[in-house]
């Protein structure tokens, strides 16, 4: 497990609290763990929707087939930055 050390403003300490108290998430981490995770998952859906328009730019049609949509998934997953 690595630690870091941020400052947050009140308002956003704040916000994070209530979270918790409202049972969403059990701790701070679990909470910025999840707003990662939802930020990694938008970035991969930005290069999917960047892929797609190229490839419809193009005039190209592919057959989205099973092992094309692992191949994207893949390529998807090696662009992203390591998790710990």
């Amino acid at each position: 497990m690595t630690y870091l050390t941020i400052a947050l403003p009140e308002a956003v300490k704040d916000y994070i609290d209530r979270q918790i108290s409202s049972g969403t998430y059990s701790t701070p981490d679990e909470f910025l763990t999840a707003l990662v995770e939802q930020e990694q998952e938008r970035q991969a859906k930005q290069k999917v929707n960047v892929l797609l328009k190229s490839t419809l730019g193009k005039n190209r049609t592919v057959e989205a087939t099973d092992e094309w949509w692992q191949q994207q998934r893949q390529q998807l997953i090696d662009s992203l930055p390591p998790q710990s």
